[in-house]
């Protein structure tokens, strides 16, 4: 993992920076800040290195996991979306709350 932190040589520069690409997703800015914050937290009470990476880790992990689940909502709802407007005949199934 620290050859990975350390080797920027194998990186390009990005196109956008990190804000430009989260603007328009303001869940994503969130949590992002949540992980930051939560590391910071942690160095600043004395946590050790190992501790503040398996936290930092774990939380990604999560942030992974919601990204993927809105994605999928998202095609969800635009594959609904696309089926209703080719037929309109179609009734959408809703569960009741």
């Amino acid at each position: 993992m620290e050859g990975f932190m350390n080797d920027e040589s194998t990186f390009s520069k990005p196109k956008f920076s990190l804000d430009e690409r989260f603007a328009d997703d303001p869940l994503m800015q969130a949590r992002l800040h949540q992980i930051a914050d939560l590391r910071d937290r942690m160095l600043a009470e004395g946590v050790s290195l190992d501790e503040v990476e398996a936290r930092t880790v774990e939380q990604i992990r999560l942030m992974g996991q919601e990204l993927l689940r809105s994605i999928a909502q998202g095609k969800a709802n635009q594959s609904t979306t696309q089926a209703l407007k080719e037929n309109p005949s179609l009734i959408r199934d809703r569960k009741k709350k």
